[in-house]
């Protein structure tokens, strides 16, 4: 199965509450996280950990910062995406604080956790696929080996 094919299985994904709820609290403890965590990045991590079969080269965690700043010392860093890389949403500063993986370059399209349906929000209430509309000095992007 390929990695996006995975990411979507999830896109039923509801919160019952902020950053709570039955398969948002599963998804959450998957990745050693609590409830009520934010949880994009745990998101992430489990499918990584899902498509690898338990072998992924980034840990299951609930750090945007942290898996940027492990895909950049890697030098997995790239300035033009590809359906199966990962987003980063960063603030002016360069800080991550979302994440997800890219499904399309035209327009550019993403699917995450924690997101709002329109793409408008790094913590909404469930899994979505929508369009990315961010300014290019609030957007990184890294490609997992082995995930294209």
């Amino acid at each position: 199965m390929k990695l996006l094919e995975i990411a979507r299985l999830f896109k039923f994904v509801r919160e019952a509450g902020a950053n709570h709820g039955l398969r948002v609290e599963a998804i959450q403890h998957w990745c050693g996280g609590a409830p009520g965590d934010s949880w994009c990045c745990e998101f992430a991590t489990m499918v990584l950990d899902l498509f690898f079969q338990g072998n992924a080269p980034i840990e299951r965690q609930g750090s945007c910062a942290d898996v940027m700043a492990f895909c950049d010392r890697k030098g997995w860093m790239v300035s033009a995406p590809q359906p199966g890389d990962l987003f980063f949403l960063v603030t002016d500063e360069g800080h991550a604080h979302h994440i997800g993986f890219v499904t399309s370059t035209g327009p550019l399209t993403a699917i995450a956790g924690n997101t709002s349906i329109d793409g408008a929000s790094a913590n909404g209430d469930g899994v979505y696929e929508h369009e990315l509309l961010v300014g290019s000095n609030h957007i990184r992007f890294a490609r997992v080996p082995g995930c294209g």
